[in-house]
């Protein structure tokens, strides 16, 4: 199944801060917990997501890619080089750096899959 550009990017990003995604909504109403289940099962399931997450952001599409982007609040932007790994299953863009050679493997946030070396 081929998505769309903006999906596969989206993917990615949430991929990427599913984590704190997760934290936040802990902290807020069952709605917003409900509304991150749904996009966590559409996303495994390898459907669109962008319009569900700008819902639970409460922004426009293209304000959610932009949010997504540049990373949630408190989340550091420093990055490891020394192996790099991608998705799973190729369904995003996603690359997660691990800073120890032979280290442990990086895992898909949205199917906890181990992702794949490159």
């Amino acid at each position: 199944m081929r998505v769309d550009t903006a999906e596969r990017d989206v993917l990615g990003m949430l991929c990427e801060e599913l984590p704190q995604l997760r934290a936040e909504c802990s902290r807020l109403s069952e709605d917003h917990r409900s509304q991150l289940d749904r996009i966590e099962g559409e996303a495994r399931a390898r459907r669109p997501v962008l319009a569900l997450l700008a819902r639970l952001l409460q922004t426009g599409q293209e304000q959610t890619r932009q949010a997504l982007s540049t990373g949630l609040p408190g989340a550091g932007s420093g990055r490891a080089d020394e192996e790099r790994f991608g998705c799973p299953d190729g369904a995003c863009e996603r690359i997660a750096f691990s800073p120890y050679p032979a280290g442990p493997v990086p895992r898909c946030a949205v199917t906890d899959q181990p992702m794949r070396r490159q």
